[in-house]
């Protein structure tokens, strides 16, 4: 343990107290890095003694930790399985847990069980918990504690690039240059919102009418209350592991900004490493081809660097491209001189890092240069990772409307996924970006999701509908909207409340016209119709191909958009759509 640890205890253990003055907690246990990924028990309260006192990245609730910056938790020893076991050995069956990052490493974390009363941890108690470690955090700072020597992104006297770095001929302790003056940590950026809450929603959409009584039906307020708590709760039990890991998108987004880097004086070669408990991602831009020794010698320096650290790296899997060709002669271990690396601080907190390859030492300006460019990469995959994960998360809330209450109603789950991705295909035919097919896809899984809220077991293949079942059905729209609007945002609820609006005025619930319908609500009122007349699994007989695409035909410039049928017709008879169901 770092030896001023002891000097900041007390009021540590006063920050600790927050945690039952502020979320209530009636346990609470604060964990500080150690080395090599181990974290001491610092000061604790409730306990008694009924706690680890030292643990690392093999306890679940750490590697949770270190793949997410924000704060958990977790209400129920069942609740999360891989939990189960710490929540037991301390005779606890909720969890709440805040991690700790200093200058973009995991150094701590703060470990709350059982709300006072019995009561469940919720999401306000998340933002709690994380003003409460921004505080410790913040008294890291002052007390100089976590310090850890990253690239300088300012151009002031006496700020260099403060990595290691190792000449090809020199022990790979060598520094490259003094880290004695302060590293500021680089402000963090805020993540662009995505993109389908940018753009404020057309004049001419009606507001969204809060939910009102059905007459008879199943449907009430409080039951849209309690469903859209209980997708809230779904979403935060989500793990953020596999929207914070490393995909394709992030790696292409650091492929661009390598290939920038081969343009600094002297560099031939920039790295992109990733290293988790799977294995590894290794993306190498060159100025033109790598031997193999100078793949060795590369990979040695950065594991030399790496073991320095007290970390350690993996199996990697390493793509080699020459943006500029080939034609040159190739790059030797004999042509390196020096190679720096540099960690990268992104929502991926662990296993990220850059590596720079010169055939000369690098010069002061040199430094300079390849500092913003460290600082642009940061960037770009922070903004990659948190668009990622936004989406991700939008999917699955998604799932969450639709499940589990669908899957006892098979007919309609089909009818929802046959919909969505024949939405999704006409989205992508007629040239949408995609964030709007992203968005559409969206409202065409959920469009469907109000009728949870009505009598729609009891109607389920009902051949005879009364006029107050039809008027009750009709309620759907308008529902579904105020189910999904705050959830997926307004985007997505204005196309779920009129997808069934017709170009003529005649639809319902609004009596929209032509544009004033959302454009996906009229891609997904025709995809609606038509997975309603060809789906065998329908409510009525499925009718033969030649007659759903005259009716199609018939409905444009009524029903449906003119121009958008005569679209759908051309992408249903090329084959470029994806009809077939998914087994039910």
């Amino acid at each position: 343990m770092h030896p001023d640890v002891e000097e900041v205890r007390p009021k540590l253990k006063e920050i600790l107290y927050d945690c039952a003055v502020e979320i209530r907690a009636t346990k609470a246990a604060l964990y500080l890095s150690t080395a090599a990924s181990r974290y001491e028990l610092v000061t604790e309260y409730g306990f008694r003694g009924n706690l680890r006192t030292l643990t690392d990245d093999t306890d679940p609730v750490v590697d949770r930790c270190g793949r997410g910056r924000t704060p958990f938790y977790v209400n129920g020893v069942g609740a999360e399985p891989r939990f189960s076991q710490r929540l037991f050995e301390a005779s606890t069956d909720r969890l709440l847990v805040a991690p700790l990052y200093s200058r973009g490493k995991l150094v701590g974390l703060i470990d709350m069980r059982d709300k006072a009363g019995k009561a469940p941890f919720e999401e306000a108690d998340v933002l709690k918990a994380q003003s409460i470690a921004d505080r410790i955090v913040a008294l890291f700072a002052k007390s100089n504690l976590f310090g850890h020597h990253y690239i300088a992104l300012s151009r002031a006297s006496g700020e260099h690039l403060a990595v290691s770095s190792d000449r090809a001929d020199d022990g790979p302790d060598r520094p490259l240059v003094s880290a004695t003056p302060p590293v500021r940590e680089k402000p963090r950026v805020a993540p662009a919102p995505p993109p389908q809450q940018q753009a404020p929603p057309p004049a001419a959409a009606p507001e969204l009418a809060p939910p009102r009584a059905i007459g008879n039906s199943a449907f009430d307020a409080n039951r849209l209350a309690i469903l859209v708590r209980s997708a809230h709760e779904a979403a935060s039990r989500i793990g953020t592991a596999d929207a914070e890991a490393i995909g394709e998108t992030e790696v292409s987004a650091a492929r661009d900004v390598l290939r920038s880097i081969l343009l600094v004086p002297g560099a031939i070669a920039a790295v992109f490493s990733t290293f988790g408990h799977l294995g590894g991602v290794q993306e190498i831009a060159a100025r033109t081809a790598l031997t193999d020794d100078a793949q060795r010698l590369i990979q040695e320096k950065l594991n030399a660097w790496l073991a320095k650290r007290g970390e350690a790296g993996a199996f990697v899997r390493t793509n080699i491209n020459a943006p500029f060709g080939t034609s040159a002669a190739p790059i030797t271990a004999a042509d390196i001189q020096k190679v720096v690396t540099a960690p990268l601080s992104s929502p991926v907190p662990r296993g990220l890092y850059l590596t720079v390859v010169f055939a000369a030492k690098p010069e002061r300006a040199t430094h300079d240069l390849l500092a913003v460019l460290h600082a642009h990469l940061q960037l770009v995959l922070e903004q990659s990772l948190q668009r990622g994960a936004a989406g991700s998360l939008r999917a699955r809330i998604a799932e969450k409307l639709v499940e589990p209450d669908f899957a006892k109603l098979p007919a309609l789950r089909r009818h929802s996924d046959l919909v969505s991705r024949l939405t999704e295909s006409f989205a992508r035919y007629i040239g949408l970006p995609a964030a709007d097919v992203e968005n559409a896809r969206l409202a065409a899984l959920v469009h469907d999701c109000g009728m949870r809220l009505l009598d729609y077991e009891r109607l389920y293949r009902k051949r005879q509908l009364t006029h107050e079942d039809l008027a009750m059905l009709r309620e759907h729209a308008t529902v579904g909207a105020a189910l999904v609007e705050p959830l997926l945002g307004p985007d997505v609820a204005r196309v779920v409340l009129a997808h069934h609006e017709r170009v003529d005025g005649r639809g319902y619930p609004h009596e929209l016209r032509g544009d004033d319908i959302p454009l996906a609500a009229r891609l997904l009122q025709i995809a609606d119709a038509w997975v309603t007349m060809i789906d065998p699994e329908s409510y009525h007989a499925p009718e033969p191909f030649s007659n759903a695409i005259a009716s199609v035909a018939r409905g444009a410039g009524s029903q449906f958009d003119a121009e958008l049928a005569q679209k759908f017709i051309e992408l249903i008879r090329s084959g470029s759509a994806r009809p077939a169901a998914p087994k039910a």
